[in-house]
């Protein structure tokens, strides 16, 4: 299932290969933003309990991190210069991109539905909701029972569409309304007067071009899918801290290749989350 190398743990018995090291925080690349109340939240916590619980995954070849934002945006608040990392290859075709929907909810949805009315949507078909953000002529849809608005593009540029819609959320939040992420735009009975918001979905290669012209996405622009999974190895933030990384990494290798590995089959629950992917727990 693994193999000690020079530079950390090797994972090549999973379903993707994945190499656990450390890595600068400098040579780390987000492609969206962090969400301020989450972060502080993140940051509050690592004071209280000074210790990183599982390495962020990033691609080995741009350092563009596909999950982990938060933690990497919070070690650099404080003052650290390194970070556990599970190194992937992006361009692995089992490594899928996927979106967030969106569900609003709350008492001032006819306020936001009239604020939405203002940027002159379509009234369309449930069947030209999807078909039209999979050819980009909307950059969002907005679906009440059987209500369907869809806002046309206003530029071919995908960065933009994911704007645009992000704007939508904005004045969601203005009007007091309620906003909550799930993987499929599935309501419960209860949830009949909500709307569920979807939008575009982003490819591999606009998250690199995004990232290289040196902008970020906005949060939850995204949903990387990655068919396996580090977790645990937690390392005392002081670790992360200095500024020599030679010895900051052999410190980490050390311990990592210490840890005893237990391989996880899709499903299995790690604390109070249940994870669809293959877990790889170091204890």
């Amino acid at each position: 299932m693994e193999a000690h190398s020079s530079q950390g743990y090797s994972i090549v018995g999973g379903r993707i290969p994945i190499l656990v090291t450390l890595k600068k925080t400098s040579d780390l690349n987000p492609h969206e933003e962090t969400v301020a109340e989450d972060l502080k939240r993140l940051v509050d916590a690592l004071k209280e309990n000074p210790v990183l619980r599982h390495p962020i995954i990033a691609d080995m070849r741009t350092g563009i991190v596909l999950d982990g934002t938060h933690r990497l945006a919070a070690i650099k608040q404080l003052k650290c210069n390194f970070i556990p990392s599970a190194l992937v290859d992006y361009d692995d075709p089992k490594i899928a991109i996927e979106r967030w929907f969106r569900q609003l909810s709350g008492s001032n949805l006819q306020s936001l539905e009239n604020d939405l009315r203002r940027l002159k949507p379509k009234n369309v078909s449930l069947d030209e909701c999807e078909e039209g953000l999979s050819k980009r002529r909307w950059y969002a849809t907005v679906e009440k029972l059987k209500s369907y608005l869809a806002f046309p593009v206003r530029s071919p540029d995908p960065y933009q569409m994911v704007q645009d819609s992000h704007n939508i959320e904005i004045a969601a939040r203005k009007q007091g309304v309620r906003i909550t992420y799930q993987d499929n735009k599935d309501m419960e009975a209860t949830d009949s007067e909500s709307l569920v918001m979807s939008t575009i979905k982003i490819e591999k290669k606009e998250v690199v071009e995004t990232v290289m012209k040196g902008k970020l996405f906005p949060p939850k622009s995204t949903r990387h899918l990655v068919p396996s999974r580090p977790l645990g190895g937690g390392v005392p933030v002081d670790w992360l801290r200095g500024s020599d990384f030679s010895e900051a990494q052999s410190r980490y290798q050390e311990y990592i290749q210490s840890r005893k590995v237990k391989r996880l089959p899709e499903g299995s629950r790690v604390g109070s989350r249940r994870y669809l992917e293959e877990v790889f727990l170091f204890e």
